[in-house]
């Protein structure tokens, strides 16, 4: 195979914007116990350690992820819910939710999408992150879980429009006194198809691999080791820093003029004149 057709060289892949916003709360939504490990534990590490509120949503209760047939049913989700509040320490993160639908069955519902509307009403983060769901295949020897694919579907349809409107899930509202709320940021872990990349330090990625062997119900971590960091680098030289995480980001602000994506005490003052700059990629 050329070095073409499989480039892990880090300066590989076109420039990436840099997102170094930092959100007053964020909220992860992902399929199983240990996906969020995978798609965003070193950004969580990251926002947390600069003063954002963090929380994840798993929404199958991943019972389903093994292939010893005498584990009696509901222990092995059990196993995997704790495993993801231990591994949620690691990153800083006090808050893990779990939708429990049944693991390998998932599929992009309105209860669904009710369900998660309900969790962001509640949570009222700035930031979602969660999968890509047009990813169907990764390479030749991946298959994305279908599972992957309807969470993340049903968390952006939660997302935009039915969490921000009132006359969706009304219920919600009446019975539950659970407000409107607009998600301002969305990243989605969309690999080839990133735009920005968000910075992460070492540290960050250390806590990543903890969190992520925490997860020995399912893998064993230490082999990640290389690969994690490398595609940090890799991904950080296209953003011209040293680490960094990536992903498509939307900006749900209806004013382009509104979109920035510096750290947040680099904003400028209320009525004060936006500073001088380049064009944003959205504005």
């Amino acid at each position: 195979m050329s070095q073409d057709a499989d480039d892990t060289r880090p300066d590989s892949g076109p420039p990436l914007e840099r997102f170094e916003y930092v959100p007053e709360s964020v909220l992860v939504v992902v399929a199983h116990p240990d996906d969020c490990d995978f798609l965003a534990a070193s950004v969580l590490s990251a926002l947390v350690r600069q003063g954002s509120r963090a929380a994840i949503c798993l929404v199958t209760d991943g019972d389903a992820g093994s292939d010893d047939p005498s584990i009696p049913l509901g222990e092995l989700s059990r196993i995997r819910l704790e495993e993801q509040r231990r591994a949620a320490t690691h990153l800083g993160v006090g808050q893990v939710l779990c939708l429990g639908y049944p693991d390998g069955m998932l599929q992009n519902t309105l209860e669904v999408r009710r369900d998660l509307v309900r969790v962001l009403r509640t949570v009222r983060p700035e930031l979602v992150i969660t999968m890509d769901p047009t990813a169907r295949f990764f390479g030749r020897g991946y298959i994305n879980h279908p599972d992957h694919r309807a969470a993340a579907d049903a968390c952006l349809d939660a997302v935009f429009p039915s969490a921000r409107d009132a006359r969706a899930f009304p219920e919600l509202l009446s019975a539950e006194g659970l407000q409107p709320h607009k998600v301002r940021f969305v990243l989605v872990g969309s690999g080839d198809g990133a735009d920005v990349a968000v910075p992460v330090e070492e540290l960050d990625l250390e806590n990543q691999l903890a969190a992520l062997g925490e997860h020995t119900s399912q893998f064993d971590a230490g082999p990640m080791r290389g690969h994690i960091w490398e595609e940090a680098r890799r991904c950080g030289a296209r953003a011209g820093v040293p680490l960094a995480e990536s992903y498509r980001l939307f900006d749900l602000v209806p004013n382009p003029s509104q979109r920035d994506y510096r750290r947040r005490e680099e904003q400028p003052a209320p009525g004060a004149p936006p500073p001088r700059r380049a064009a944003s990629n959205w504005g």
